[in-house]
């Protein structure tokens, strides 16, 4: 499942919108409008309703469920939950080398 958004329909602030413009920015994401925050020109972060979020997670969730159950009893495949132990290994192990 893709979720796609295009960002010519986004509101891209400055991130001091964020706390001085807090009411406004609440309002606007309250409506459904995602805002993308910038910190020294740069993307820093997106800000967006419970609803809208839900909303995105539901479906991926949904799917990562599908994709474990089909995988289910399948040994060629690892669970997520290995999957992440996996990519925590060796995100550890690179820490390791570069510190």
């Amino acid at each position: 499942m893709a979720v796609s958004m295009q960002t010519h329909d986004l509101d891209i602030r400055p991130i001091s919108d964020l706390r001085n413009k807090f009411s406004e920015v609440a309002d606007l994401v309250q409506d459904g409008q995602p805002i993308i925050f910038t910190k020294n020109g740069y993307g820093y972060m997106v800000t967006m309703s419970y609803n809208a979020f839900k909303s995105i997670q539901d479906p991926v969730l949904a799917e990562l469920k599908r994709a474990d159950e089909k995988l289910e009893g399948d040994d060629r495949h690892y669970s997520r939950e290995e999957s992440l132990a996996i990519l925590k290994r060796r995100a550890n192990a690179r820490r390791r080398v570069h510190a």
